[in-house]
C-alpha cells in the first residue's frame, strides 16, 4: 500500500497570508478559525488543504450569498485566475428577461400581456 504524504504548512508559511509574524499570534488566529496546529520535528505545521479551506472561507460565503447553487463555477475561477470567464458566465445569465404575467382579468386588460 502506497501512502501519499499529506502536504503541511508551516506557521512560518501562514504567516505571509494573514499577516501576522508572531508565532503565537498565529496560533491564536488557527485556534479563532479551528484549524489544527500540528508539531514535528521540523516545527508546527497545520494540514494545507484545512488552511485553504478556512482562508477562503469569507469568499466561499460571500460567493454562495450571491451566486447561490452556482458558487461552485466562480470559485473555481477565482482560483483559476480565470475572472474573465466569470464576465462570459454573468453576461449569460443577465440575457434571460423575466416577463410580467397578469394572474387576473383586470390586471389582463391593463398590462395586456406586455412585458414590464
Amino acid at each position: 500500500m502506497l501512502l501519499t504524504p499529506i502536504n503541511r504548512m508551516y506557521l512560518r508559511d501562514i504567516s505571509f497570508f494573514i499577516n501576522k509574524k508572531d508565532k503565537r499570534t498565529i496560533r491564536d488566529w488557527c485556534g479563532k478559525n479551528h484549524l489544527q496546529v500540528y508539531k514535528d520535528s521540523s516545527g508546527e505545521f497545520v494540514i494545507k488543504a484545512e488552511f485553504e479551506l478556512v482562508y477562503n472561507m469569507p469568499l466561499i460565503k460571500h460567493l454562495k450569498q450571491k451566486h447561490g447553487d452556482d458558487w461552485i463555477q466562480y470559485y473555481e475561477a477565482y482560483n483559476k485566475g480565470e475572472l474573465y470567464k466569470i464576465l462570459d458566465f454573468n453576461a449569460n445569465a443577465s440575457k434571460t428577461q423575466t416577463m410580467y404575467i397578469p394572474k387576473g382579468n383586470l390586471s389582463k386588460k391593463l398590462f395586456d400581456g406586455s412585458p414590464k
